[in-house]
């Protein structure tokens, strides 16, 4: 990558900075199973496959709505499907409380402090502005020049509009920037359509869907980035 002209680096948070993997699929059956729910685990794995890859398929979600609202839909879904009467409300709660919970991924902090050094770093979300992750990420002491959620901008990634704002608050162009990011959709797709160079961290093997464009590298964890953009 040619990196004469980069001056910032966006990152997106889940799954590229954060580990929230289980979330909210491990704390839902558990709530399913306290309810007396009697549902073979590939058989609920499937169901919330299906659920979570159509609620959060951002490019077709018509009317803009908060992921807090979104995570309420998917457990209503749940509640629907298996027949469980729960307190809806107090159960949404424990699911975003326990966001907490996630880790950073043991070697972000390094490398964080190494491009900080050089670069102007910004986070780009399809999140809500008090989402758990941001809150983690800013208690651990890591800074970010400039922090865009969709929510903020009451629109989701892979949409310009975001994308534009984060540019926009970093006051740079689309040639100064990379974008670092896990979702094939929201990262990959967004930013090549957008105009901006696209680090896909592909930390779970993932093959590249039909449809989603090559992004300009590929990477198994945030370390390698160093070697692609240098120290």
């Amino acid at each position: 990558m040619d990196i004469s002209n980069l001056r910032g680096i966006i990152f997106d948070i889940h799954k590229t900075l954060v580990d929230d993997r289980g979330f909210p699929r491990e704390r839902i059956w558990k709530l399913l199973l306290k309810s007396g729910t009697r549902v073979s685990m590939p058989k609920y794995y499937r169901y919330y496959d299906d659920i979570t890859g159509e609620l959060f398929d951002w490019t077709k979600i018509e009317k803009f709505m908060k992921v807090r609202d979104i995570h309420k839909q998917k457990l209503l879904s749940f509640y629907e499907k298996y027949n469980v009467e729960r307190n809806v409300e107090r159960d949404l709660n424990y699911l975003l409380r326990s966001m907490k919970e996630c880790r950073i991924y043991e070697e972000v902090p390094r490398v964080l402090e190494i491009l900080r050094s050089k670069y102007r770093i910004g986070l780009l979300s399809n999140a809500d502005n008090d989402d758990p992750l941001i809150e983690i990420l800013l208690k651990s002491g890591l800074k970010f020049d400039s922090i865009v959620t969709s929510e903020s901008v009451k629109a989701y990634k892979p949409n310009p509009v975001v994308f534009q704002k984060i540019l926009s608050e970093m006051k740079l162009q689309k040639h100064q920037v990379v974008l670092v990011g896990d979702s094939q959709i929201a990262d990959v797709l967004g930013g090549k359509r957008f105009g901006i160079r696209v680090v896909w961290i592909n930390r779970t093997n993932d093959i590249l869907r039909k449809g989603i464009p090559q992004p300009d590298y590929e990477i198994p964890n945030l370390s390698e980035l160093l070697c692609i953009i240098g120290r």
